[in-house]
């Protein structure tokens, strides 16, 4: 008999409150879309040859999307998004198949449309 997994809460880094800080003083949150972020997500998504791609920040209690290729939605719950965990290390996070990756395997995003597979982040926000 096979075991079912569990969707894996994120935990809270250790630098919470001073990630969140760095990042409200961007103040870019909720701001409009910019030609320069969309090169970038368009760039991206040709060289990985991948149907999505987005610049994501993440808030309190939800991954805002700056640009989106390839998603419609323009945020999603914390809680539910991969980018949650990359906010727990300031290193490159590749993860080839995320349905074989116990912290992603249950997502609802890995296990629904869009079938998220391949999950790449280059750099987090620096705190300074």
């Amino acid at each position: 008999m096979q075991s079912k997994k569990k969707f894996l809460t994120p935990p809270i880094p250790v630098n919470e409150t001073e990630r969140l800080s760095a990042l409200h003083r961007y103040k870019i949150l909720d701001t409009p879309p910019e030609a320069a972020f969309d090169r970038i997500t368009n760039l991206v998504a040709r060289l990985f040859k991948m149907p999505i791609a987005l610049i994501s920040l993440v808030d309190e209690s939800r991954a805002w999307f700056k640009s989106c290729i390839g998603f419609d939605a323009r945020e999603v719950p914390r809680d539910a998004t991969l980018c949650s965990f990359a906010v727990l290390t300031d290193k490159p996070l590749i993860i080839p198949d995320t349905r074989l990756d116990d912290r992603f395997a249950c997502n609802p995003f890995v296990q629904s449309e869009p079938g998220v597979r391949f999950y790449f982040l280059l750099v987090g926000l620096p705190l300074s």
